[in-house]
Protein backbone atom coordinates (compact mmCIF):
# COMPACT_ATOMS: atom_id res chain seq x y z
CA UNK A 1 0.00 0.00 0.00
CA UNK A 2 2.77 2.44 0.91
CA UNK A 3 4.63 1.55 -2.30
CA UNK A 4 1.52 2.35 -4.33
CA UNK A 5 1.06 5.61 -2.44
CA UNK A 6 4.57 6.80 -3.36
CA UNK A 7 4.15 5.78 -7.01
CA UNK A 8 0.67 7.28 -7.38
CA UNK A 9 1.78 10.55 -5.83
CA UNK A 10 4.89 10.86 -8.00
CA UNK A 11 3.08 9.78 -11.16
CA UNK A 12 0.17 12.13 -10.59
CA UNK A 13 2.40 15.18 -10.12
CA UNK A 14 4.65 14.39 -13.11
CA UNK A 15 1.69 13.70 -15.43
CA UNK A 16 -0.20 16.78 -14.22
CA UNK A 17 2.88 18.91 -14.88
CA UNK A 18 3.32 17.50 -18.38
CA UNK A 19 -0.34 18.22 -19.20
CA UNK A 20 -0.03 21.73 -17.73
CA UNK A 21 3.01 22.54 -19.87
CA UNK A 22 1.49 21.08 -23.03
CA UNK A 23 -1.91 22.77 -22.71
CA UNK A 24 -0.42 26.14 -21.70
CA UNK A 25 2.69 25.98 -23.87
CA UNK A 26 1.96 29.41 -25.35
CA UNK A 27 2.12 31.03 -21.90
CA UNK A 28 5.32 32.71 -20.61
CA UNK A 29 7.79 30.75 -18.50
CA UNK A 30 6.88 32.59 -15.29
CA UNK A 31 3.28 31.41 -15.70
CA UNK A 32 4.27 27.82 -16.46
CA UNK A 33 6.45 27.93 -13.32
CA UNK A 34 3.30 27.91 -11.19
CA UNK A 35 3.75 24.14 -11.61
CA UNK A 36 6.28 24.48 -8.77
CA UNK A 37 3.27 24.53 -6.43
CA UNK A 38 1.90 21.20 -7.73
CA UNK A 39 4.02 18.85 -5.53
CA UNK A 40 3.16 20.72 -2.33
CA UNK A 41 -0.51 21.07 -3.23
CA UNK A 42 -0.68 17.36 -4.02
CA UNK A 43 1.00 16.53 -0.69
CA UNK A 44 -1.52 18.62 1.24
CA UNK A 45 -4.43 17.09 -0.68
CA UNK A 46 -3.10 13.55 -0.20
CA UNK A 47 -2.56 14.10 3.53
CA UNK A 48 -6.06 15.55 3.93
CA UNK A 49 -7.55 12.58 2.07
CA UNK A 50 -5.65 10.18 4.33
CA UNK A 51 -6.76 12.08 7.44
CA UNK A 52 -3.21 12.96 8.47
CA UNK A 53 -3.10 16.66 7.53
CA UNK A 54 -2.58 17.76 11.15
CA UNK A 55 0.50 15.59 11.63
CA UNK A 56 1.83 16.60 8.21
CA UNK A 57 1.48 20.32 8.96
CA UNK A 58 3.23 19.88 12.31
CA UNK A 59 6.09 17.96 10.70
CA UNK A 60 6.76 20.44 7.91
CA UNK A 61 6.45 23.44 10.24
CA UNK A 62 9.65 22.51 12.09
CA UNK A 63 8.16 23.95 15.29
CA UNK A 64 9.30 20.97 17.34
CA UNK A 65 12.97 21.69 16.50
CA UNK A 66 13.19 25.37 15.48
CA UNK A 67 16.91 25.76 16.18
CA UNK A 68 17.70 22.71 14.07
CA UNK A 69 15.65 24.09 11.18
CA UNK A 70 17.34 27.48 11.48
CA UNK A 71 20.82 25.96 11.68
CA UNK A 72 20.38 23.75 8.63
CA UNK A 73 18.77 26.62 6.70
CA UNK A 74 21.93 28.65 7.26
CA UNK A 75 24.01 25.61 6.30
CA UNK A 76 21.94 25.28 3.12
CA UNK A 77 22.99 28.76 2.01
CA UNK A 78 26.65 27.85 2.61
CA UNK A 79 26.24 24.58 0.69
CA UNK A 80 24.78 26.38 -2.33
CA UNK A 81 27.57 28.96 -2.28
CA UNK A 82 30.14 26.15 -2.27
CA UNK A 83 28.41 24.09 -4.97
CA UNK A 84 27.96 26.96 -7.40
CA UNK A 85 31.52 28.20 -6.94
CA UNK A 86 32.79 24.64 -7.46
CA UNK A 87 30.78 24.46 -10.70
CA UNK A 88 32.34 27.75 -11.81
CA UNK A 89 35.82 26.41 -11.08
CA UNK A 90 35.12 23.21 -13.03
CA UNK A 91 33.62 25.09 -15.98
CA UNK A 92 36.52 27.56 -16.13
CA UNK A 93 39.14 24.89 -15.53
CA UNK A 94 37.82 22.81 -18.44
CA UNK A 95 37.71 25.85 -20.70
CA UNK A 96 33.92 25.85 -21.01
CA UNK A 97 33.24 29.20 -19.36
CA UNK A 98 34.65 32.71 -19.41
CA UNK A 99 33.69 35.97 -17.76
CA UNK A 100 30.67 37.49 -19.48
CA UNK A 101 31.24 40.94 -20.92
CA UNK A 102 27.52 41.62 -20.72
CA UNK A 103 25.51 39.77 -18.09
CA UNK A 104 21.98 38.69 -18.92
CA UNK A 105 18.95 38.91 -16.65
CA UNK A 106 19.42 35.24 -15.82
CA UNK A 107 17.44 35.16 -12.56
CA UNK A 108 13.97 34.17 -13.68
CA UNK A 109 11.32 36.83 -13.28
CA UNK A 110 9.26 34.67 -10.96
CA UNK A 111 12.25 34.33 -8.59
CA UNK A 112 13.24 38.02 -8.44
CA UNK A 113 10.66 38.65 -5.74
CA UNK A 114 12.39 36.77 -2.94
CA UNK A 115 9.21 36.05 -0.97
CA UNK A 116 7.39 34.56 -3.94
CA UNK A 117 10.57 32.78 -4.99
CA UNK A 118 10.78 31.14 -1.58
CA UNK A 119 7.10 30.14 -1.68
CA UNK A 120 7.58 28.51 -5.09
CA UNK A 121 10.64 26.62 -3.86
CA UNK A 122 8.71 25.51 -0.77
CA UNK A 123 5.88 24.40 -3.07
CA UNK A 124 8.23 21.82 -4.54
CA UNK A 125 10.06 20.86 -1.37
CA UNK A 126 6.91 20.16 0.62
CA UNK A 127 5.98 17.59 -2.00
CA UNK A 128 9.36 16.07 -2.83
CA UNK A 129 11.32 16.20 0.42
CA UNK A 130 8.55 16.38 3.05
CA UNK A 131 6.12 13.88 1.51
CA UNK A 132 7.64 11.68 -1.21
CA UNK A 133 11.06 11.17 0.40
CA UNK A 134 9.76 9.92 3.79
CA UNK A 135 7.27 7.73 1.90
CA UNK A 136 10.16 6.15 -0.04
CA UNK A 137 12.27 5.81 3.10
CA UNK A 138 9.46 3.78 4.66
CA UNK A 139 9.24 1.58 1.56
CA UNK A 140 13.00 0.92 1.40
CA UNK A 141 13.48 0.54 5.16
CA UNK A 142 15.67 3.65 5.32
CA UNK A 143 18.02 2.60 2.54
CA UNK A 144 18.90 6.21 1.94
CA UNK A 145 20.63 5.66 -1.39
CA UNK A 146 17.61 3.99 -2.99
CA UNK A 147 15.10 6.50 -1.64
CA UNK A 148 17.22 9.48 -2.71
CA UNK A 149 17.86 8.10 -6.20
CA UNK A 150 14.16 7.48 -6.83
CA UNK A 151 13.06 10.84 -5.41
CA UNK A 152 15.76 12.51 -7.50
CA UNK A 153 14.66 10.71 -10.65
CA UNK A 154 11.08 11.85 -10.08
CA UNK A 155 12.30 15.41 -9.49
CA UNK A 156 14.27 15.28 -12.73
CA UNK A 157 11.30 13.96 -14.72
CA UNK A 158 9.16 16.72 -13.22
CA UNK A 159 11.43 19.24 -15.01
CA UNK A 160 11.54 17.47 -18.38
CA UNK A 161 8.30 18.89 -19.90
CA UNK A 162 9.21 22.53 -19.34
CA UNK A 163 12.83 21.92 -20.35
CA UNK A 164 11.70 20.25 -23.57
CA UNK A 165 9.40 23.18 -24.34
CA UNK A 166 12.01 25.84 -23.54
CA UNK A 167 14.74 24.18 -25.59
CA UNK A 168 12.35 24.14 -28.55
CA UNK A 169 11.68 27.85 -28.05
CA UNK A 170 15.20 29.02 -27.14
CA UNK A 171 17.03 26.68 -29.54
CA UNK A 172 20.28 26.03 -27.64
CA UNK A 173 23.09 24.31 -29.56
CA UNK A 174 22.52 20.94 -27.87
CA UNK A 175 18.81 20.64 -26.99
CA UNK A 176 18.80 16.92 -26.16
CA UNK A 177 21.97 17.19 -24.09
CA UNK A 178 20.47 20.20 -22.30
CA UNK A 179 17.34 18.31 -21.26
CA UNK A 180 19.32 15.19 -20.29
CA UNK A 181 21.96 16.84 -18.12
CA UNK A 182 19.38 19.06 -16.42
CA UNK A 183 17.36 15.97 -15.49
CA UNK A 184 20.51 14.20 -14.25
CA UNK A 185 21.58 17.25 -12.25
CA UNK A 186 18.19 17.25 -10.49
CA UNK A 187 18.64 13.58 -9.63
CA UNK A 188 22.02 14.35 -8.05
CA UNK A 189 20.85 17.59 -6.41
CA UNK A 190 18.17 15.57 -4.62
CA UNK A 191 20.94 14.18 -2.40
CA UNK A 192 21.95 17.44 -0.64
CA UNK A 193 18.32 18.62 -0.59
CA UNK A 194 17.24 15.28 0.85
CA UNK A 195 20.11 15.28 3.36
CA UNK A 196 18.98 18.62 4.79
CA UNK A 197 15.37 17.44 4.90
CA UNK A 198 16.26 14.20 6.69
CA UNK A 199 18.45 16.01 9.21
CA UNK A 200 15.62 18.41 10.06
CA UNK A 201 12.95 15.74 10.44
CA UNK A 202 11.45 16.61 7.03
CA UNK A 203 10.54 20.17 7.96
CA UNK A 204 10.23 22.44 4.94
CA UNK A 205 12.77 25.07 5.98
CA UNK A 206 16.25 23.73 5.23
CA UNK A 207 15.47 22.19 1.85
CA UNK A 208 13.29 25.15 0.81
CA UNK A 209 16.01 27.66 1.67
CA UNK A 210 18.51 25.56 -0.30
CA UNK A 211 16.20 25.44 -3.32
CA UNK A 212 15.32 29.15 -3.09
CA UNK A 213 18.90 30.32 -2.79
CA UNK A 214 20.02 28.02 -5.62
CA UNK A 215 17.38 29.61 -7.86
CA UNK A 216 18.99 32.99 -7.18
CA UNK A 217 22.71 32.30 -6.91
CA UNK A 218 23.15 29.71 -9.66
CA UNK A 219 21.63 31.83 -12.47
CA UNK A 220 23.28 35.00 -11.18
CA UNK A 221 26.67 33.26 -11.37
CA UNK A 222 26.41 30.69 -14.16
CA UNK A 223 23.30 31.76 -16.06
CA UNK A 224 20.02 30.03 -16.77
CA UNK A 225 19.89 26.66 -18.49
CA UNK A 226 16.14 27.24 -18.92
CA UNK A 227 16.32 30.51 -20.84
CA UNK A 228 19.86 30.05 -22.22
CA UNK A 229 20.93 33.36 -20.63
CA UNK A 230 24.43 34.08 -19.23
CA UNK A 231 25.21 35.15 -15.69
CA UNK A 232 28.63 36.33 -14.51
CA UNK A 233 30.04 33.60 -16.75
CA UNK A 234 29.07 32.71 -20.28
CA UNK A 235 29.46 29.55 -22.31
CA UNK A 236 27.27 26.62 -23.38
CA UNK A 237 24.66 26.41 -20.65
CA UNK A 238 24.39 22.64 -20.91
CA UNK A 239 28.06 22.48 -19.92
CA UNK A 240 28.75 25.37 -17.51
CA UNK A 241 25.53 25.58 -15.51
CA UNK A 242 25.02 24.20 -12.04
CA UNK A 243 22.12 22.32 -13.61
CA UNK A 244 24.31 21.26 -16.50
CA UNK A 245 27.34 19.03 -16.95
CA UNK A 246 29.48 21.04 -14.50
CA UNK A 247 26.75 20.59 -11.92
CA UNK A 248 26.68 16.83 -12.50
CA UNK A 249 30.46 16.63 -12.08
CA UNK A 250 30.33 18.56 -8.79
CA UNK A 251 27.20 16.90 -7.41
CA UNK A 252 28.21 13.27 -8.09
CA UNK A 253 30.80 13.10 -5.26
CA UNK A 254 28.44 15.13 -3.04
CA UNK A 255 25.79 12.44 -3.52
CA UNK A 256 28.28 9.77 -2.43
CA UNK A 257 29.28 11.86 0.58
CA UNK A 258 25.63 12.32 1.57
CA UNK A 259 25.01 8.56 1.53
CA UNK A 260 28.16 7.98 3.59
CA UNK A 261 27.18 10.60 6.17
CA UNK A 262 23.66 9.27 6.54
CA UNK A 263 25.11 5.79 7.18
CA UNK A 264 27.78 7.22 9.54
CA UNK A 265 26.12 10.32 11.06
CA UNK A 266 28.33 13.27 11.94
CA UNK A 267 25.60 15.91 12.35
Amino acid sequence: MVTSECAYFAGAVVVLTAVWVWVLRSQPFEFLAYAMFFPGAAAFAWSAWKGSIGNFLWTISGFDQPLLSAGFSLMSVCIVLGLVQACALVARGLGWAQRAEVQGAAIHRHNRNYVMGFLRAAGEEVGWRCFLLPCLLDVYNYRYDQALVISGLVWGLFHVPVMALLTRLKRPDQPYATVTVQCLSCLLAAFPHGWVAIKTGHSLWGASVMHWFWNIYNPRTLGSIYTNTPGRYCGPQWKINGEGLAGCIVLAPVAILVCWELANPIF
